[in-house]
């Protein structure tokens, strides 16, 4: 039975077959074909399970009772459903968080300032991964991230949301044009989804999932909607303020995935192609991912103007919480900046 190590509070269970159910103050991982496994439930914030997993219903009350997400997600890891409780009571940032998003004024400025997050994040990713390269790829990264930074500028001055996500749009494919140099194999041909059909995509996707949920957790602690957003649109069902928190947090999976690619860490034996294209990850390149996931998450950054590095992992709390004071006192909305080396 596959069950991945835990750290900072996040359990994966991905092994078909298995079980998970409560025993008194923790959960209880059954398989036939291995012994039992039992985690305290205090050490755990998170459940994220796949296929073929069963979570009993005294566990997922239990969990929703702490307050505790228990995630369901898809062999690509994108979350299909959701356990997590009552929200917070904060009926009054609830409010505020509401009447930013009907304000177009309002709603504009914090849309413009995460879409300058992200890009923050990429020109500042492009660069970290020209330390890494000869001088004629750094040199074409510095210059993609010079550019990047220009996006940025004027995405700040957009007069519209539409102008600002074109502006993002623009920005994103001059990134993924630098993340394909990053790629030592030099094979990567851009990015697609909805299936993904390279390695690569696969496991840009898986995390970006893995992603996702963080920050949805992040955003249910601060008390946050997470389906009143300002960037993306108003579809319903749509965790808009998840996706809106996630943009700057997307540049930091995808070092990841550099990483394990450049490092022979993924190999083809760790994807799978269905009749119709889709790729995906076996299970055994889930458990590398999600290996790498964890070591990424236990690691701290430094960012600007912080006293002291952040574990990662705590990184969607305190950018939920900047966005939760951001609307309690009407001020503009921060997004994290690393600092520099």
């Amino acid at each position: 039975m596959a069950m991945s190590d835990y750290f900072l509070r996040t359990l994966f269970v991905h092994t078909p077959g298995t079980r998970l159910v409560l025993e008194s103050d923790a959960l209880k991982a059954l398989h036939d074909e291995a012994p039992p496994r039992r985690l305290p439930l205090r050490a755990i914030d998170t459940v994220v399970v796949s296929g073929g997993v069963d979570v009993s219903t005294p566990l997922l009350v239990r969990c929703a009772e702490d307050g505790r997400l228990v995630a369901f997600v898809s062999r690509f890891g994108k979350p299909r459903a959701i356990v997590s409780g009552e929200a917070p009571g904060r009926g009054h940032l609830r409010l505020r968080q509401f009447e930013a998003h009907f304000d177009a004024e309002r709603r504009l400025q914090l849309a413009k300032s995460i879409v300058a997050g992200k890009l923050d994040q990429m020109s500042w990713g492009l660069r970290q991964w020209a330390r890494d390269l000869d001088d004629e790829l750094a040199t074409q990264l510095r210059d993609l991230a010079g550019s990047v930074e220009a996006d940025r500028e004027g995405a700040v001055v957009a007069a519209s949301r539409d102008a600002a996500l074109g502006i993002e749009g623009i920005a994103t494919r001059r990134y993924f044009g630098g993340l394909g140099i990053a790629l030592r194999s030099g094979a990567w041909k851009g990015r697609n989804r909805r299936p993904a059909r390279d390695p690569v995509n696969a496991t840009l996707s898986f995390l970006y999932g893995m992603a996702r949920l963080a920050v949805q957790g992040a955003v249910h602690v601060s008390g946050l909607d997470p389906c009143c957003g300002f960037l993306h649109g108003d579809t319903d069902g749509q965790p808009a303020l998840v996706l809106d928190l996630l943009e700057e947090f997307r540049p930091s999976v995808d070092r990841v995935v550099v990483t394990l690619f450049n490092r022979h860490q993924l190999r083809a034996e760790h994807f799978e192609l269905d009749a119709l294209g889709s790729c995906s990850l076996t299970a055994d390149g889930r458990e590398v991912v999600m290996n790498a996931w964890h070591t990424h998450r236990m690691s701290k950054v430094k960012v600007a103007k912080a006293v002291a590095p952040i574990p990662r992992a705590a990184m969607p709390l305190v950018q939920a919480n900047a966005m939760a004071n951001a609307l309690r006192r009407g001020a503009p909305y921060v997004s994290h900046r690393m600092a520099v080396a």
